[in-house]
């Protein structure tokens, strides 16, 4: 008997070491493997380029960078992972309705918008309503071919609370189950 505590309390305490609480900049908190780091100021962008030769890193980083400047986004990046695969979270002050009626629709239009800036049409991989946050008002996962980046996937989960619309995407170039697996835990553990 004593051994199955033991080992069962080494379970619980190898599986809580495996993730990380975040703190977004967008008053929420959140869990993620422990490889993640947030990335929010473009001057780490300076230093992490400086000390990298690496043509596919410094585009990326370059990429990062000037979206940074663009617009109010975080950045999640795994250094252990794909140096194409990233997290970006933004926030809307928006207020639409999305429900299982509607959400081909939705996808449908935002594939539109897509192909309006990229000037590239790419198919929908996946549609659906979302069942987590659980606080949310409503959300949807959506997964395509990215529309600005050759051989990278989309995956994103978009929901509503307090009238503020949340875009959580994810850019894969492999392991991109489990990049939609570390999505889902994301938004599954958001506190507010």
């Amino acid at each position: 008997m004593d051994f199955l505590i033991k080992l069962l309390i080494f379970i619980i305490f190898s599986l809580n070491s495996q993730a990380k609480e975040f703190k977004s900049k967008f008053n929420f908190t959140f869990e993620l493997p422990k490889d993640y780091e947030i990335i929010n100021n473009t001057n780490l962008y300076q230093i992490y380029n400086s000390s990298h030769k690496d043509p596919k890193i410094k585009q990326q980083i370059q990429i990062f960078s000037k979206r940074l400047k663009e617009q109010d986004v975080e950045i999640l990046f795994n250094f252990k992972s794909s140096l194409l695969n990233t997290i970006s979270i933004l926030v809307f002050n928006n207020s639409y309705q999305v429900n299982e009626k509607k959400v081909l629709k939705q996808c449908k239009k935002i594939l539109k918008i897509e192909k309006k800036f990229s000037k590239k049409k790419v198919d929908l991989i996946e549609c659906r309503m979302h069942k987590y946050p659980k606080f949310a008002d409503w959300s949807m996962y959506r997964e395509n071919q990215s529309s600005f980046f050759e051989s990278l996937l989309t995956q994103q989960i978009i929901f509503m609370f307090k009238k503020k619309e949340y875009v959580i995407t994810v850019g894969c170039a492999e392991k991109c189950n489990e990049t939609r697996n570390d999505l889902f835990k994301l938004v599954k553990s958001i506190k507010f």
